[in-house]
């Protein structure tokens, strides 16, 4: 067992260290009663709580623990670091075949004390995987957090996963085939590995900016995003740094994008977008939303300059959106868009009412939101969709 734990603690290409039970494992080589008692108690308890054999929980060990030596081997294969990868997985392969039976064996030999035979036992399972299924999973979904996680958030300095994403599709949004259509394409080109450009998304609130960029991730199985707050901008240096690395593509997403006069992060996110001397890793881009056509927002003594004054802050404000190699606006839809939308919401769903009555009831709705927009559509018709299955007459 101590011989177990030696080859456990040279594993080298799967940052799998402090896991908790790689950590029960090693302790079970203990010349103290109690703390092996307590560690194979701790590993049985666990994979029976969870439900799960050993060789599935070690198998999903390796497939989300970090790898910086993997991901360095996909960009630039090594023979050296191939078999540091294969050495691992054989350490993990042994450690698989390691039986409750076996485990409480050892610990009677060790101890002599006939109690141990009445310890309840764990399921082994079985581990038929290779150092070539690892790498292939890395290849196209990444390690540590970016395999098991989709969607991330900065805050407190660092990367918080998303639980659970938004699972918006984009054939749950309806119309703007053209301006998706754009954004689509210049993604797919991005996640095959060919130029594409940082996107700027401008138009009316609810008209499906956000959702959009969303949406892309449900399409992409090596696409990656990570929400960026605007007041947080000057993070995104380090972001460039710490993506880089990862055979996986991600998207900067910065919701709402919008600066005060003199504000820092307006010249960072310049920099960034274009003229900053370090480029931009060919696995990021930024797509950014935006309910302003100048970027910097204009105030009172602004407003009360001279006109070369106001020219200047123009051009300041272009030169940010101009930085995005596709500028793709999104206005609020007309009364039939909007009827047409709530159409295909309702067709969509299975909903069954008058067209004319629907028409009515989804107008009536729109005018007390007052507005017109995708958003509005959506809200409508899980109003109605509510109130047909309580038995409600949608027009009270």
């Amino acid at each position: 067992m101590k011989d177990m734990a030696h080859k456990l603690q040279s594993v080298t290409a799967f940052e799998i260290g402090g896991d908790y039970i790689i950590e029960q494992f090693k302790k079970l080589g203990s010349d103290d009663f109690d703390t092996a008692i307590t560690a194979y108690t701790n590993i049985t308890r666990f994979l029976l709580t969870e439900n799960k054999t050993l060789a599935d929980y070690l198998c999903e060990l390796l497939t989300y623990s970090p790898s910086r030596l993997i991901e360095q081997y996909i960009k630039q294969e090594n023979q050296n670091q191939l078999y540091a990868v294969e050495y691992d997985v054989s350490v993990i392969k042994e450690l698989a075949k390691l039986s409750a039976h076996k485990v409480k064996d050892y610990l009677f030999q060790k101890f002599s004390d006939s109690f141990i035979f009445s310890l309840p036992e764990y399921v082994t399972g079985g581990f038929d995987y290779t150092a070539e299924y690892f790498i292939r999973h890395i290849c196209t979904n990444g390690s540590g957090i970016y395999a098991k996680y989709k969607a991330f958030v900065y805050e407190n300095g660092g990367l918080s996963p998303i639980e659970k994403p938004d699972a918006i599709r984009l054939s749950d949004l309806k119309k703007y085939e053209a301006q998706r259509k754009q954004i689509v394409d210049n993604t797919r080109a991005f996640v095959a590995g060919h130029p594409a450009d940082n996107v700027l998304l401008y138009g009316d609130r609810g008209t499906g900016k956000s959702s959009t960029v969303k949406a892309l991730l449900n399409e992409y199985d090596n696409l990656r995003i990570e929400q960026v707050d605007k007041k947080d901008v000057a993070c995104l240096p380090t972001l460039y740094k710490t993506l880089s690395a990862s055979p996986l593509k991600f998207i900067i997403f910065i919701d709402d994008l919008s600066f005060g006069e003199n504000e820092e992060g307006f010249g960072i996110l310049k920099k960034v977008l274009e003229g900053s001397v370090c480029g931009r890793p060919s696995n990021i881009l930024i797509y950014a939303t935006t309910n302003r056509r100048h970027l910097i927002k204009e105030t009172e003594s602004s407003r009360m300059g001279d006109n070369v004054h106001s020219a200047d802050e123009i051009d300041e404000s272009m030169s940010l959106s101009d930085r995005f190699g596709l500028f793709i606006t999104f206005l609020a839809p007309n009364k039939e868009v909007y009827l047409e939308i709530v159409r295909s919401l309702v067709l969509d769903r299975g909903i069954i009412i008058d067209g004319e009555k629907l028409d009515r009831c989804a107008e009536r709705f729109a005018l007390k939101r007052n507005g017109r927009s995708p958003r509005v559509a959506r809200q409508f018709v899980d109003s109605l969709q509510s109130k047909l299955a309580l038995g409600l007459d949608p027009e009270k």
